[in-house]
């Protein structure tokens, strides 16, 4: 299993208590964003730190510091389960992800992510581009079992503005 954007590690943590094999994958990069999202390389170092301490007594967990396209060559195609996407939400790099990364999980392996939302380039708040891009993806790829997990009856309910997405790959 592979998780794109670790932050400190919480939930990988909670797949490597299960015993499964896990890469955590992060650049750990500043960046400028959008309120609340600015990074600067000396946070980012810190969350990186955190994260290693986090992880480290997992022997299945293999942290890899690099950008996702980057840390996309060292796991071989169809080697995956599950990959859960949750790095750079822009539409760029969300599409690279989705693309990228689905090629890495065997076929009836689940390709899952974060924050199936939307806020566009004029939004005050953090631009977020997760759910256009993953529906075109199903819909290019007619994969017909798209799933959005929310506590109440629709991703827009106030208590899951932040839904996780899942399909399975064929």
């Amino acid at each position: 299993m592979a998780e794109i954007g670790v932050y400190k590690g919480a939930f990988t943590e909670k797949f490597c208590k299960a015993g499964l094999t896990m890469y955590a994958i992060d650049p750990w990069l500043g960046y400028a964003g959008a309120g609340r999202t600015q990074q600067d390389q000396a946070r980012q170092d810190f969350l990186y730190g955190h994260t290693k301490r986090t992880l480290n007594p997992y022997k299945n967990c293999t942290i890899i510091r690099a950008p996702s396209m980057v840390a996309l060559q060292q796991i071989q195609d169809e080697s995956l389960d599950f990959v859960y996407i949750d790095g750079d939400h822009s539409f760029r790099h969300i599409a690279e992800d989705l693309v990228e990364w689905s090629k890495k999980v065997r076929s009836g392996g689940a390709v899952s992510g974060h924050d199936y939302f939307y806020y566009g380039p004029h939004s005050t708040r953090v631009i977020c581009q997760v759910s256009p891009v993953v529906d075109a993806y199903v819909k290019t790829f007619e994969i017909p079992n798209l799933y959005v997990f929310c506590k109440g009856k629709n991703a827009t309910d106030k208590d899951d503005r932040y839904p996780s997405w899942m399909f399975f790959k064929l």
